[in-house]
C-alpha cells in the first residue's frame, strides 16, 4: 500500500505539470489513468492482502517480492532509457515508462509472491500434519509406488528415504518378512485403486522386530470421484494387543478357576456349618482357608 500510494503521488504530481505545460489534456489524462490505475491496484492489494489473515512473516515475504518487482520494473525501463540515450535517440515520456513500469512489475510480483507464499504455508502445514503423528503415513501411487512417506514411518522400519520413496510399498522390508504378509498388503491397494477402504491388523518387520499393525489404505479421489492416489497408515498396536491378552488371560482365570474356588469355598462353609463334630467342622474350614489361601 505504501509503495502503490508513493507511485500514485509522482504520478498525478508528474502528469498535473504535464497539463499545466502542454496545449491539450487528452494524452496526459490517458497516461495518469494508466500510471495512476496500477498504483490504485498496488493500494488495494495491499488492503486486501491484510484481509487475508496470514502471518506477518507470510505478508512481508509478499511485500518484498512487490518491491523487487518495483525494482526490476524500473530498472528495466531504466536500461532501455540508458540505451536510447547511448544511441542518440530522444527520449519520450520517460517517467511515465519508468512509472507503468514499477507499477506493473510491482502488480506481477504481488501475484506471484502470494501464491508463492501461499504454497509454503501449505507445505509447512502439509509436513507438520504429515510428520507430527505417531502414526505410520505415506502416500502412493496408483501403481503401489510412494511419493512420500513420513518420519515416523521411516524410524518404525530403520529406513533412509532416499531409499523408499519411488519404490513398491509391498517391497520394503516392512512386509518382506512374509508371502502372506506381502500378499495383504498388495489386496489391500489393490481394494483401495477400485475405490473402497480396507483396514486390518497384520505383523511388520521393524527396527525392533516383529510388531503388530492396524494398516488402512484409503483411496484419494479428485473431483469427478475418480481415484487419483493412495494414503496409507499404520498404526502399532503391539501393546495394546498384548494389553489384549493380559485381559484374556485375567478374564479366564477369573471366570474359572477363582469361580470354581469360591464354589468350593460356599460349599466347604455351608458343610462346616452343618457338622455335627467339632473334628468335621474344624477339617472343612482348613479346607476353606487352604483355598482362599491359594
Amino acid at each position: 500500500m505504501t509503495l502503490g500510494g508513493l507511485l500514485l503521488t509522482l504520478s498525478v504530481s508528474h502528469h498535473v505539470r504535464e497539463i499545466a505545460v502542454l496545449s491539450t489534456q487528452l494524452g496526459p489524462m490517458i497516461a495518469l489513468f494508466l500510471d495512476g490505475s496500477l498504483s490504485l491496484g498496488l493500494i488495494y492489494a495491499g488492503y486486501w492482502l491484510r484481509q487475508r489473515n496470514l502471518t506477518a512473516t507470510t505478508e512481508w515475504s509478499v511485500g518484498i517480492w512487490t518491491i523487487f518487482g518495483g525494482l526490476v520494473g524500473a530498472t528495466i525501463a531504466g536500461i532501455t532509457l540508458t540505451v536510447e540515450v547511448i544511441e542518440g535517440r530522444p527520449l519520450v515520456e520517460p517517467q511515465f515508462r519508468l512509472l507503468v513500469s514499477a507499477g506493473g512489475g510491482a502488480l506481477v510480483l504481488f501475484t506471484a509472491g502470494y501464491y508463492a507464499a501461499r504454497q509454503q504455508t501449505l507445505n509447512h502445514r502439509y509436513e507438520t500434519l504429515f510428520n507430527n503423528t505417531i502414526q505410520i503415513t505415506g502416500l502412493l501411487r496408483l501403481d503401489g509406488s510412494i511419493i512420500e512417506i513420513n518420519d515416523t514411518a521411516l524410524e518404525f522400519g530403520g529406513l533412509e528415504r532416499d531409499n523408499v520413496v519411488n519404490e513398491q510399498f509391498d517391497e520394503i522390508s516392512w512386509w518382506t518378512h512374509s508371502e502372506e504378509v506381502k500378499k495383504g498388503i498388495q489386496d489391500a491397494i489393490a481394494q483401495a485403486r477400485d475405490g473402497g477402504f480396507v483396514r486390518y491388523e497384520t505383523e511388520a518387520r521393524g527396527a525392533d522386530g516383529l510388531r503388530t499393525i492396524e494398516v488402512s489404505v484409503k483411496p484419494v479421489t479428485n473431483e469427478n470421484g475418480k481415484v487419483i492416489q493412495l494414503i496409507v497408515a499404520g498404526y502399532d498396536i503391539t501393546d495394546k494387543q498384548r494389553q489384549r491378552e493380559h485381559l484374556r488371560v485375567l478374564h479366564r482365570l477369573m471366570r474359572h478357576n477363582m469361580r470354581n474356588d469360591l464354589m468350593k469355598v460356599n460349599g466347604w462353609t455351608q458343610m462346616a456349618a452343618t457338622a455335627v463334630s467339632r473334628e468335621e467342622r474344624m477339617s472343612h474350614a482348613n479346607r476353606v482357608k487352604n483355598i482362599l489361601d491359594s
